[in-house]
């Protein structure tokens, strides 16, 4: 988990297109545009994508629900939706800044919203006042592995902090899954399923054309946050984040990625296999840190430069567990649990 102000890794290649000011667009293809919005957090912003269909557009992921966000599709209304409507929402995975405002424009637009299953199943959860006891769970999940204050997550924890940055549950008209396909004004598009980051989270692939729509899952100048969490829905996203990795770095060399922070760029194999190094590189520093037993806590001096706070830790942790959790299921650390909870991990015997 990187700087968003790290550089461009120079492996990758980018097309001479501007980034577009909030509230208009850019044509990066001859079918695909692109929406640039800001973002009140250190990730300063985060791209959307209109695809040719119909007179009008589908539009990939929604935006964060704050006025800044709302203000810009306002803009976007008024300058370029008058003239050619959106027919269709599509939600690569649940995060606020992709699904925030899915709801608001949906009403707005009355189109359909598509997400996978997954992503549906997981925004009903979050949007529904979370019972003291599930949050309860949690903290002491969190607690279990060597945090020693809770004070900080209470917002993340219970559910508010995904609530006050989503509009609230768009109707979901279709789940699309792995490898289907769709057709938009002529251009096929193929659906891959690609975990870790978030289960659910989709990629659209056109291989006619080269373009991919990577969501979070594949990011010119960051890693995505792989975490596992007690409500991770999935119990080893690191192993599928390298597994979306290898099906990705199989693509045609000259895919030009749409992600949805950062620049476009080609080079989807080498930022593929990048990335992966960069995770193999943190899972080597933890097996020689742990000839000592250490809980995910412990671990953060190891796997991050800057100390960290508030939601920053929470996201740390998730990566740490999502590591060690790793390598114990490989059988490559033992994990032990002391009378009062607390986990540590330590090289296998």
């Amino acid at each position: 988990m990187r700087s968003a102000s790290d550089p461009d890794p120079a492996s990758l290649s980018y097309p001479p297109v501007a980034s577009p000011a909030p509230g208009e667009i850019a044509r990066v293809t001859d079918t695909v545009h692109w929406i640039r919005f800001p973002l009140p957090m250190e990730l300063d912003h985060i791209n959307l994508w209109l695809l040719d269909h119909d007179g009008g557009f589908v539009l990939v992921d929604t935006g964060l629900a704050w006025p800044a966000g709302c203000a810009a599709w306002e803009q976007l209304e008024r300058q370029v939706l008058a003239a050619r409507p959106l027919r269709l929402i599509v939600v690569t995975h649940l995060h606020p800044d992709h699904a925030g405002l899915a709801a608001w424009l949906q009403r707005r637009h009355r189109v359909p919203v598509w997400a996978s299953l997954e992503t549906e199943r997981q925004m009903r959860q979050l949007l529904e006042p979370m019972p003291e006891e599930e949050i309860a769970r949690r903290g002491r999940f969190i607690l279990s592995h060597g945090v020693p204050d809770l004070s900080s997550f209470a917002a993340s924890l219970s559910g508010e902090r995904y609530r006050a940055a989503v509009s609230g549950m768009p109707a979901i008209g279709h789940h699309p899954r792995d490898l289907e396909e769709a057709s938009w004004s002529g251009s096929r598009w193929q659906w891959i399923a690609t975990g870790g980051h978030a289960a659910g989270h989709l990629c659209l692939n056109e291989p006619a054309r080269r373009v991919l729509v990577s969501g979070d899952q594949i990011l010119p100048a960051i890693s995505p946050n792989v975490s596992a969490t007690a409500w991770s829905a999935d119990p080893n996203p690191l192993e599928s984040y390298l597994e979306s990795l290898e099906r990705l770095a199989q693509l045609d060399p000259q895919t030009l990625v749409l992600p949805s922070h950062g620049r476009p760029f080609r080079g989807v194999r080498e930022r593929a296999l990048e990335l992966r190094e960069h995770h193999l590189g943190h899972l080597d520093r933890l097996l020689e840190a742990c000839r000592e037993p250490l809980t995910a806590h412990d671990t953060l001096r190891v796997l991050f430069r800057r100390t960290l706070s508030g939601f920053h830790l929470l996201l740390a942790i998730g990566e740490a567990i999502a590591h060690l959790e790793y390598l114990a299921q490989s059988g490559r650390l033992s994990r032990l649990t002391d009378d009062r909870g607390t986990i540590r991990y330590a090289r296998a015997a």
